[in-house]
């Protein structure tokens, strides 16, 4: 067996280089191929992040400009003069801008519950222009649905955002728990 001194004082040069160009290659590849894969994964994260705080300031838009345009409608309803009509007309352009939005960015289960919220929207303030298909003798009632499908909606987009449970308030809701209304609210409420 011949001593490894004596190997690698007898080989030339040339082989000691091929060694080193070949390993500083090899070690070039693995390093660049995990930058490549970091700035990749780092890319991601700032776009899913970038996602994710577009939608909340879209589904804020959505809920404020909903919300904007129920209270013009039930305004609308008590007081029909041009400048309520004009409210309504302002908060229903304003919503419908953002729910186009909000229909492109968002998952399924946002779309189809906001398409329920701006539909029953939608319908209020046809309701008040005598073009609703329900009609005004069913706007309180549209009303309360619209109540309910911001929820959904809103239950749906905590969802979308990664948020743990539910935002509806439970069945048979009392807001005055712990005080000394709650009995009476309890019997006038729901009997």
């Amino acid at each position: 067996m011949i001593p490894l001194e004596t190997m690698a004082a007898s080989a030339s040069p040339y082989v000691a280089a091929a060694f080193g160009l070949a390993g500083s290659l090899i070690g070039g590849l693995i390093a660049g191929t995990v930058s490549l894969r970091v700035a990749r994964q780092a890319r991601e994260a700032a776009e899913s992040s970038w996602i994710r705080d577009s939608r909340r300031q879209i589904f804020d838009r959505l809920l404020t400009e909903g919300q904007r345009l129920l209270i013009a409608t039930i305004d609308c309803r008590r007081d029909r003069t041009a400048e309520a009509a004009d409210a309504v007309e302002r908060a229903h352009s304003a919503f419908f801008e953002v729910y186009g939005v909000v229909q492109t960015v968002s998952e399924r289960p946002v779309v189809d519950a906001s398409r329920a919220y701006g539909y029953r929207l939608l319908e209020l303030k046809q309701s008040l222009d005598g073009a609703g298909v329900l009609g005004l003798e069913r706007f309180d009632r549209v009303a309360q649905l619209v109540r309910l499908a911001r929820q959904d909606t809103i239950d749906a987009m905590r969802r979308e955002l990664g948020l743990a449970g539910s935002a509806k308030p439970p069945d048979r809701y009392n807001p005055f728990v712990d005080t000394d209304l709650a009995d009476e609210y309890q019997r006038r409420r729901y009997g």
